[in-house]
């Protein structure tokens, strides 16, 4: 016996069972509104039975409708796997895609890879524009778009004015983090970084020095190294006087709360541990993560509506969404008595940064 694919439905297939003409299907699927909308329902539910939707590929070769946004990531599928954000940004991207019509076309390479998929999608009408994430410091992908001629905007601080970008509002945001540790007694903290080559890592160690020493905090910076043996012993071995840390990604935040007591340090007793991420791995870990809370959703519906805009050949300049919300939790404490009694931060500094935090009680 031989077996055979079912030959796939036509939109002329959609117009006999609607009863209808061709033209009015594709009015219906063009949204058009010279369509009754009993018709139009009536054509969907033909559409539907027959399992036939228009053929965005063919449309594209005609200029016609069908967009796709580019996220090209380029990590590894188990880093990629393991971070929240991306979760959390492509759930994002899902909504206002789908108001717009668009579909999202999502790959993950090696870094030396970047150029060959970014010019091979493009070349082939894959995509119609491109969304930039992990944007490094001298990134060629903003010469390469605009080489291209692609639209494309970033998530981060602006690098390029031909590139727009998507900015998360974060120029307090280490202010509030520091007040709410200083509050707490802790006058030596660390910034723990995973990501050195990053444009954002750069800014945000400028940022943390200048609330640091507007605070009168010891500021210092540790990097994440994950090809350690231990690398959480690793990291708490080069802390130094720092009682508080806080780290880049959350997944690794996770880590550090889950391991350090295995190695003789205790969360928050001990060490006081903040998360520049919030997601749901903050609240799996015990003690549950201190976390900033990005407004991800929000840069990615900012991000989609200038990549329409640029894409209809109309101007769309950078973006700033609104900040970070601290989180307070169980992983953050009073610091250990040898540093409190050392000359804490004055109150006055701190009081400010109180009412753009959330405390988030057991069991919430």
């Amino acid at each position: 016996m031989t077996e055979t694919s079912p030959k796939r439905a036509t939109i002329a297939a959609v117009a006999r069972r609607a009863g209808v003409s061709p033209s009015a299907v594709s009015h219906v699927f063009n949204g058009r509104p010279n369509v009754s909308a009993a018709t139009a329902e009536r054509i969907r539910q033909a559409a539907d039975e027959l399992n036939w939707r228009p053929n965005y590929a063919s449309r594209k070769v005609s200029g016609g409708g069908g967009r796709s946004l580019g996220l090209v990531i380029a990590r590894a599928s188990d880093t990629f796997g393991r971070d929240p954000f991306f979760m959390r940004l492509i759930a994002g991207l899902t909504e206002p895609l789908a108001d717009i019509g668009w579909s999202l076309s999502l790959t993950l390479v090696q870094a030396d890879e970047e150029e060959r998929v970014y010019r091979q999608w493009w070349g082939e009408q894959r995509v119609d524009a491109f969304l930039l994430v992990d944007v490094r410091t001298d990134d060629p992908r903003l010469a390469l778009v605009e080489q291209l001629g692609a639209p494309a905007v970033l998530l981060g601080a602006p690098i390029d004015d031909g590139v727009p970008a998507v900015t998360v509002q974060d120029d307090t945001a280490f202010a509030t983090v520091l007040g709410h540790l200083g509050e707490l007694g802790h006058v030596s903290v660390a910034r723990v970084a995973d990501a050195p080559g990053l444009a954002h890592t750069r800014a945000r160690d400028q940022r943390f020095s200048r609330a640091a020493a507007e605070q009168g905090i010891n500021a210092s910076f540790v990097a994440w190294d994950p090809t350690a043996d231990d690398p959480v012993a690793e990291l708490l071995g080069r802390l130094g006087a720092a009682t508080a840390i806080v780290v880049d990604n959350e997944s690794i935040a996770a880590e550090i709360v889950a391991h350090a007591p295995e190695v003789g340090v205790e969360v928050p007793e001990q060490l006081s541990v903040v998360a520049w991420e919030d997601s749901w791995v903050s609240t799996l870990v015990r003690p549950r993560l201190t976390a900033l809370d990005a407004p991800v959703e929000e840069s990615a519906r900012t991000a989609v509506a200038l990549l329409e805009r640029l894409v209809r050949g109309e101007d769309a300049g950078s973006r700033t969404v609104s900040g970070r919300r601290l989180v307070v939790r169980d992983s953050t404490g009073p610091a250990p008595a040898p540093a409190r009694s050392a000359s804490a931060p004055k109150a006055a500094r701190t009081s400010r940064t109180r009412s753009s935090q959330t405390h988030e009680e057991e069991g919430s």
